[in-house]
């Protein structure tokens, strides 16, 4: 688990490394579209966890639809 303050100061977010899996909560959002999270705009805590979430280069990424292909390098480019 990794603490990830977005809307909430208790937010986390579930990274599983030997499946290469994140889960984000609401740290991230989108549909066609990655971005963070649409409740967390605002505020320097979101966009701080976003890029810490996409520095774990997850392989498959589940917010809403999951990111399957090409996902490291989705986050880190939505996460700039």
């Amino acid at each position: 688990m990794a603490h990830s303050p977005g809307r909430t100061p208790g937010s986390i977010a579930v990274h599983l490394p030997r499946d290469v899996v994140l889960c984000t909560g609401d740290a991230v959002a989108g549909v066609g579209r990655v971005m963070q999270g649409v409740f967390n705009t605002g505020h320097t805590h979101p966009r701080s966890s976003f890029r810490r979430l996409a520095a774990l280069s997850p392989a498959v990424a589940c917010f809403g639809a999951p990111v399957t292909v090409g996902t490291a390098a989705v986050l880190r480019a939505a996460a700039g």
